[in-house]
């Protein structure tokens, strides 16, 4: 049954809305971050942090996410680097169209055509979680623009025989489909090792949203993995992964995992790394689904050392 939020509960959402608002742009403007409007089609909401570095790191978010999360860790990138932060179509402010498919493919159309009208010819590239897969799929189509590839808990590969994600899904549950208060908690808890402290207020706008997005969010996870051919037995879930992609890509990779991931399990991570020609796999133990949140300083200290040895 799905949750009805009482009058006061909507009103304390509200507010919490307008306080997540003001404190994204109030931590945009320490970190001096100008913002555009890419009119596609479709149309993509980005951010630009500097423009006077030597090096670009393009940042590309996961699902149900958005740029301003990467602010965090942008804080520890941006004396190094330019950083140019997309809001995928169908998330952020980049606008829903219903009209749309948003399979893998797409997404790869869309962000190669953001990098071309931007000018960006050659660039590091990072994606978290879902931004990861379209990161990893992105690096193999353009190997001439992309000088590294940073994935953190990218989603897209699979372990034969480890659980993940994909096969909760196929069994009926998805954990992104947020019907009550408590769907919500149980997929912080699914993010997180340890879920953020948040204002009420904040929590119950972020329950509110998420509980308005599932059918949304239900839409771009089936396109995105291509459930309908999983499903119906025409492929694996191996074969709709990018497992056969790694071998071509061939600039160096460095893998990023957190060792209490469960949405897509840390023990998929040696078994990836071993299918890139050059990459390299460091294990945060004390984080889970998302570093970049969780450790921000820290997984901005590793990125650097690696884009740095990337260039050498």
């Amino acid at each position: 049954m799905t949750f009805k939020p009482s009058i006061a509960f909507r009103a304390k959402a509200k507010a919490g809305e307008a306080m997540v608002e003001a404190f994204s742009k109030k931590f945009g403007n320490r970190l001096g971050v100008s913002l555009h409007t890419h009119q596609g089609p479709p149309l993509m909401a980005w951010a630009k942090i500097g423009s006077e570095r030597k090096e670009t790191l393009v940042l590309i978010h996961g699902f149900g996410d958005r740029k301003e999360n990467f602010y965090f860790i942008s804080k520890f990138l941006n004396e190094t680097l330019n950083l140019v932060i997309p809001d995928l179509p169908g998330f952020g402010n980049s606008g829903m169209d219903p009209n749309l498919v948003y399979s893998l493919d797409n997404y790869i159309d869309w962000l190669g055509r953001f990098i071309e009208e931007n000018g960006l010819d050659s660039f590091h590239l990072a994606g978290c979680s879902m931004g990861g897969a379209i990161a990893a799929k992105f690096a193999a189509q353009f190997p001439s623009k992309v000088k590294s590839l940073s994935l953190v808990g990218p989603a897209g590969f699979y372990l034969p025989g480890q659980s993940s994600i994909y096969d909760e899904v196929l069994a009926g549950t998805n954990i992104f489909h947020i019907s009550s208060p408590g769907d919500f908690e149980t997929l912080q808890s699914r993010i997180f090792r340890k879920s953020p402290a948040l204002p009420a207020c904040v929590k119950e706008y972020m329950i509110l949203k998420a509980i308005g997005d599932r059918t949304w969010l239900a839409k771009i996870f089936d396109e995105l993995v291509d459930m309908e051919s999983v499903k119906s037995g025409k492929i694996s879930l191996e074969q709709a992964s990018l497992n056969h992609l790694c071998k071509e890509i061939t600039m160096p990779v460095m893998l990023f995992w957190g060792r209490h991931d469960s949405i897509l399990p840390w023990k998929t991570a040696p078994f990836v790394e071993e299918l890139f020609p050059r990459a390299r796999l460091h294990i945060f133990e004390e984080y889970g689904h998302v570093p970049h949140l969780e450790g921000p300083h820290k997984l901005a200290e590793h990125m650097l050392n690696f884009i740095c040895e990337a260039q050498a």
